[in-house]
């Protein structure tokens, strides 16, 4: 990677991995909470939600999140059942693809995880490899729409950017509230601006944002930051250089 790349990144990432950056951004719903199962939850739905018209789905974000609060929190509204009571029909539209049904069997998990496990976390095993963690939740969630089939080759972008906000650590943004995943671990969540940018830098020589694609660009931005690739993601979201 050439010095003047190198750098363009690191400045990039300084620039954006700042407190001003979460207003904008889907985070900004768990920052709402200190309690750590009201962030993991409100995280979770946040990032499942994370696609399409920001404007429009950060609108759909608040309106859920006001009425998970009237249930008590995130963690509360799912483990309480009040997720049954919202009123609306199971086929009417929630957001683009998404009806209230596919929130209702997405929270329907969430009560089946939490029944058995303190967090979403003990879903992966220390010193595991991270897509052996990876492919036991989606198959804890296999059926829910938005979540990638598992053992899927997409760039599983949403899932990894809610990864990033569980596992990075000294952050002004994400929260590093688990432990059983090291940032190391972490892949750059990939979407089509983040490829776009990787490519025009010439991180990537691949021609979709797969999966491959998402492990290329990390090892990309491991050479910057060994312990913490998927800073990367904020570097590529910021770069000026295009």
């Amino acid at each position: 990677m050439k010095q003047e790349i190198i750098l363009e990144l690191i400045n990039s990432a300084n620039r954006c991995e700042c407190a001003d950056f979460i207003e904008g951004d889907p985070v900004q719903f768990p920052h709402r909470y200190s309690d750590r199962k009201d962030i993991e939850v409100s995280a979770f739905i946040s990032a499942w939600m994370a696609y399409g018209s920001r404007k429009v789905f950060l609108g759909v974000l608040d309106r859920l999140h006001r009425m998970m609060d009237l249930a008590g929190g995130p963690y509360r509204f799912i483990v309480s059942g009040a997720w049954k009571e919202t009123g609306q029909g199971a086929d009417v539209c929630l957001y683009r693809f998404y009806k209230w049904a596919d929130f209702g069997l997405l929270c329907e998990r969430l009560v089946n995880v939490y029944s058995r496990l303190d967090s979403l976390e003990d879903l992966f095993v220390p010193g595991e490899p991270l897509e052996k963690g990876v492919l036991t939740l989606c198959r804890e969630f296999d059926g829910v729409n938005g979540i990638p089939v598992p053992g899927s080759t997409s760039a599983n972008k949403r899932l990894y950017m809610f990864l990033r906000w569980m596992v990075r650590k000294g952050s002004p943004v994400d929260f590093g509230i688990w432990t059983r995943v090291t940032p190391a671990q972490l892949l750059v969540p990939v979407d089509t601006h983040v490829y776009a940018t990787a490519k025009s830098l010439g991180l990537t020589s691949r021609c979709s944002a797969d999966l491959k694609t998402s492990i290329e660009i990390t090892g990309k931005m491991a050479q910057i930051w060994p312990d913490d690739p998927a800073r990367g993601d904020f570097a590529l979201y910021g770069s000026q250089v295009m």
